[in-house]
């Protein structure tokens, strides 16, 4: 029963562990099958560095007792187990999220270790497709992310279980027969996005989920692979022509965006791209606003080589066409 999750540890890039990793462990059952699974791995390296971390968001009564329970855990199996309590402002899932990866990166730099693994599975990519076309988030805008991330300061985050069903990691707690895991309580009340639409849409489904869980996920597994093949074509260029292809000149668009706001939310200038993009086709020159900058297009050259461009610069102000 743990052969699936050894054969996904195996076909992670030997390279992507680095000098030791972060093995981020909530006590859930899913990050608990990561963590009985990576401590049994036949070939793990044994000179591979590993440090267990839960990350207490110290947002519910006994989450101290369920991280300590976790290094204790980690303890038993052989190896080395930290907590962390951070102050997280906001509720909402997000915040949450980007605190935790925060937290769980600062370990692996005090541990000299170069990558965080995370045990988020294919229900996990099902859902996240899910929640951006509801408009509810998703995190990558419908996209599956890669099994290994290497980020822009270095660090890199290990996802093995991405192409495992929830069912087959559940499967190996339960040949374990380990029953000791954390339920989260927000999860079965349904208090956030993920939680709702997981009670609503798929859990109704029954029988049938785990055969529509595996349908999202590959469908979001090839936007990944379209979107990797159309990322290489996007020019670099300050100024582009404004009949470029929409799929094109939206990716276009978002990497302009990406520089003027950088660490900005992708998913809020949704309309306003779009609407540049129905300017641009439409043949009108103006300009629009976008997050931090705005897009103008405008006409170039004289007579017979008159064309029109779309530039985006930094100055914001209300949108307007010609």
């Amino acid at each position: 029963m743990l052969q699936p999750l050894f054969n996904a540890f195996d076909d992670v890039d030997p390279n992507a562990w680095g000098s030791g990793v972060v093995l981020g462990v909530s006590g859930g059952p899913d990050s608990r099958a990561l963590l009985e699974a990576f401590a049994r791995w036949p070939c793990r390296s044994p000179g591979l560095r590993v440090v267990v971390v839960v990350v207490d968001h110290g947002q519910r009564p006994g989450s101290a007792a369920e991280a300590a329970a976790v290094v204790a855990r980690a303890a038993v199996v052989g190896l080395a187990g930290r907590a962390v309590v951070i102050d997280v402002a906001g509720r909402d899932e997000g915040s949450l999220r980007t605190a935790r990866y925060a937290a769980l990166q600062a370990v692996a730099g005090d541990e000299n270790c170069t990558g965080v693994v995370v045990a988020h599975h294919e229900g996990d990519v099902a859902e996240g497709l899910l929640l951006h076309l509801a408009g509810q988030g998703g995190g990558r805008q419908g996209r599956a992310p890669r099994v290994v991330d290497v980020r822009d300061d270095g660090f890199v985050r290990i996802r093995p279980f991405l192409r495992l069903p929830k069912s087959t990691l559940r499967a190996a707690l339960t040949a374990l027969e380990i029953t000791d895991v954390v339920v989260d309580e927000d999860d079965l009340a349904g208090k956030n996005a993920r939680a709702r639409l997981r009670h609503q849409l798929l859990e109704p489904l029954a029988a049938s989920r785990a055969d529509v869980e595996a349908a999202l996920a590959r469908h979001a597994f090839l936007r990944t692979e379209d979107d990797d093949v159309l990322e290489g074509l996007v020019p670099d260029d300050d100024v582009v022509d404004a009949a470029l292809a929409p799929a094109l000149l939206r990716r276009w668009l978002q990497r302009q965006i990406n520089r003027c706001s950088p660490g900005g939310d992708p998913r809020t200038a949704p309309a306003a791209v779009d609407a540049v993009i129905r300017l641009a086709r439409s043949g009108a020159d103006g300009e629009i606003s976008l997050r931090g900058c705005r897009a103008v297009i405008r006409r170039r050259g004289h007579g017979a080589t008159t064309d029109r461009v779309v530039a985006v610069e930094t100055d914001p102000v209300q949108s307007r066409s010609g």
